[in-house]
């Protein structure tokens, strides 16, 4: 698929679709800022990935699971030190 077309495909998927992926992802997280970061991050491997895979058969759920996916990678494992809170 020519990279135009795909670029096309997912600027328009994400004008009708984005709220829906943001609030998907702030469900997981419970955090609207981060939700809103982590779609962009999937809108950003879309970007990447479609032109050369194809458009998915189901965009935003392609766009979830990838938000999804990127949450995990950034939640702290369990044997990594706490982080320090406050100022």
């Amino acid at each position: 698929m020519p990279a135009a077309d795909a670029h096309r495909a997912i600027d328009a998927v994400w004008q009708i679709e984005s709220a829906r992926v943001i609030a998907g992802l702030a469900r997981v997280v419970r955090d609207v800022g981060l939700a809103e970061e982590l779609a962009q991050d999937a809108r950003v491997a879309a970007l990447e990935q479609w032109p050369e895979s194809g458009i998915p058969r189901n965009p935003v759920a392609w766009l979830l699971a990838t938000g999804k996916r990127r949450a995990i990678d950034l939640r702290p494992s369990p044997s990594s030190p706490p982080r320090p809170s406050g100022s």
